[in-house]
């Protein structure tokens, strides 16, 4: 009986609490042919995952943070194949992360997709 008990008291230390452990923001969204915000800014993201569950459609999202360009990040389009796009085809899936997995980055930037047809899916997954 007291090994049982150490055995649960070491577990309990060893583990996390559920209450610290975050699992992935989910959005599940339905986009159209123009340009629309997908994402708001957020400085505690840490990574992003980007699934296009549609059976024909392509999807396109972009960043509108920051640019070394000198025009304002607001004039930033999503267009499929379009430049600083990132286009995602039928039922696939694109993974973006800041930095190590031991120190993350923030990537906080707002984010803007698009897809070829009205009305397609799209999931994103955000982890903090």
């Amino acid at each position: 009986m007291i090994r049982l008990a150490l055995a649960l008291l070491l577990v309990m230390f060893a583990a996390p609490a559920f209450s610290q452990q975050v699992p992935p923001y989910v959005y599940p969204l339905t986009i159209g042919t123009s340009s629309t915000s997908i994402l708001p800014a957020n400085p505690s993201r840490k990574k992003l995952i980007f699934h296009n569950p549609n059976d024909t459609a392509k999807v396109a999202v972009c960043p509108i943070g920051p640019s070394r360009t000198g025009s304002p990040s607001t004039n930033v389009v999503a267009a499929i194949n379009g430049a600083g796009c990132i286009t995602i085809l039928p039922y696939d899936r694109v993974e973006i992360s800041s930095g190590l997995p031991t120190s993350p980055q923030s990537m906080p930037s707002a984010w803007v997709g698009v897809a070829s047809a009205g009305g397609s899916a799209l999931t994103i997954m955000e982890f903090e």
